[in-house]
């Protein structure tokens, strides 16, 4: 049986907890955000999260 830790591992190989940490949270409320203004708002963290830890790829099967 793998643990949480043994998917994270599998998911982002190079990022450190904190920076998976992040970038989860954000998917997270991106995801639960309710108005327009939110929704863009939490889209473009998410967005600009993953570009600068590079992971685009995960951006990409996420919002897809």
């Amino acid at each position: 049986m793998m643990t949480n830790s043994d998917i994270e591992r599998l998911q982002f190989p190079y990022l450190t907890k904190d920076e998976i940490r992040r970038i989860t949270n954000v998917e997270r409320t991106c995801k639960v955000a309710t108005t327009e203004w939110s929704k863009k708002y939490w889209y473009g963290v998410f967005k600009e999260l993953c570009t600068m830890y590079g992971v685009e790829s995960y951006f990409r099967k996420v919002i897809n």
